[in-house]
């Protein structure tokens, strides 16, 4: 009995040190919730290259024209895109066809990403070859020529798939430095001249997947902030395997300029179900990287054989990219009954195959695409938490998770008592 006695008094001696006098005066704790985003990627864009580029010099002077461009603008905004890619090409001749998308964009309230190039570095439209230090100068021109196309938020590619003119691909004319070193140029003369008009525009430099892993060397790439590839593959998981090798050997966060499917010479032909079934296994791949990722592109809204959208109507692929864009942002903190936080503890989306971590202070965020609505909390010593979010409404959902420890020893149990004693029961989150 008097061990007994030893024992309860050495519990409160140590509550007592521990808690001090938050023993008759409670308050949680409050928790800052830090790096949390408003979307599943910072930037999510759908591509208009087959109209916006393709279609630049037939239908520059059709007075119609602004209408297929507000129908797809209309699209790219009820998917959830926060950009729309455009493709016109750079020279004065195309200036007055980007204005109307531009314009469009704006109304729409869309961010625009640029993605053309002059004509001349692929010879688009009959122009005559360019070489770089013809490109740089174009550049820099158009960049201060017309502020007005820019606006804090948007994105730039100073050179798209840079590789495919020009000198040439890289790997034939064994002038890879060559090739990274006007990257970097490139680079400097676009930054130095958004920041010189004051303008907060992104600026990402393209390539096609091969280039990344067989040109670029990771100085390169940090020099440049990051970089975008445009990425095919015939599976899934080849794919996301592809963009975690990337980053790895370059040692920088990779984007997607372009991802897609079918590409016939990739992927074989599809049909309507088996391109939705594939893309959202694409989908997936990037979701797992999804912190790592910043930018995302679908290639293509409407026009090639990966398009979203089909004589005005959408396909089952374009649901599988609003599913993405437009996932539910989950957050809250995790704490136990008597709420303390509980860190660390390992978050799981069974449908997905997904797992992620809370952070020390019990914090977390997970992103909900579709029909997925069960997440999973788990900490070896608590009980595990599934939690249905499907009856909650709205995009983002703020809610707090109990975890319940598994082997409550004395102490527990004798903090449990004393606040009900003194009427502080446990919060109801």
């Amino acid at each position: 009995m008097v061990a007994k006695l030893f024992e309860i008094a050495g519990s409160l001696l140590l509550l007592i040190v521990l808690g001090g006098i938050s023993l008759f005066s409670y308050e949680p704790e409050v928790y800052v919730r830090q790096d949390f985003r408003d979307q599943l990627f910072q930037v999510q864009a759908i591509d208009t290259m087959k109209y916006s580029r393709d279609l630049a010099r037939e239908r520059a002077r059709d007075p119609n024209f602004d209408k297929v461009i507000e129908r797809q603008m209309g699209l790219i905004v009820g998917a959830g895109a926060t950009h729309v890619a455009i493709g016109t090409p750079y020279d004065e001749e195309f200036i007055p066809f980007m204005k109307l998308w531009v314009e469009s964009a704006r109304a729409h309230g869309l961010s625009v990403w640029f993605r053309g190039n002059f004509s001349g570095w692929e010879r688009w439209f009959n122009y005559s070859r360019i070489g770089r230090e013809e490109h740089r100068k174009k550049l820099a021109n158009l960049i201060n020529k017309y502020p007005e196309l820019f606006r804090d938020g948007d994105i730039f590619t100073p050179c798209h798939e840079c590789e495919n003119g020009g000198p040439g691909d890289p790997r034939n004319t064994a002038d890879k430095a060559g090739y990274r070193i006007f990257l970097i140029d490139e680079f400097t003369d676009s930054r130095s001249a958004f920041d010189a008009m004051g303008k907060k525009v992104t600026l990402v430099a393209s390539m096609n997947g091969d280039i990344a892993q067989e040109v670029m060397d990771r100085a390169t790439a940090q020099a440049l902030k990051g970089i975008v590839i445009d990425h095919y593959t015939k599976r899934a998981n080849v794919f996301g395997e592809d963009i975690s090798d990337i980053r790895k050997r370059l040692g920088i966060d990779i984007g997607l300029g372009e991802f897609g499917a079918p590409i016939p010479d990739i992927n074989g032909e599809m049909n309507e179900a088996e391109q939705a079934k594939f893309v959202r296994s694409l989908l997936r791949e990037l979701y797992i990287k999804s912190e790592t990722i910043p930018y995302v592109n679908y290639w293509v809204l409407e026009g090639g054989s990966t398009a979203l959208v089909e004589r005005d109507r959408a396909k089952a692929a374009y649901v599988a990219v609003k599913d993405y864009y437009t996932a539910r942002a989950v957050s809250g903190i995790i704490v136990d009954p008597l709420g303390s936080a509980v860190g660390d503890v390992t978050i799981s989306i069974p449908d997905l195959d997904f797992k992620t971590r809370a952070n020390s202070g019990g914090q977390f965020q997970v992103f909900l695409p579709g029909n997925i609505h069960t997440v999973k909390f788990e900490k070896t010593g608590y009980e595990t938490e599934a939690v249905d979010f499907s009856s909650e409404a709205g995009a983002t959902t703020t809610k707090n998770i109990v975890l319940t420890p598994s082997d409550q020893n004395f102490l527990y149990k004798f903090k449990t008592m004393l606040y009900l004693r003194l009427g502080k029961s446990p919060i109801d989150f």
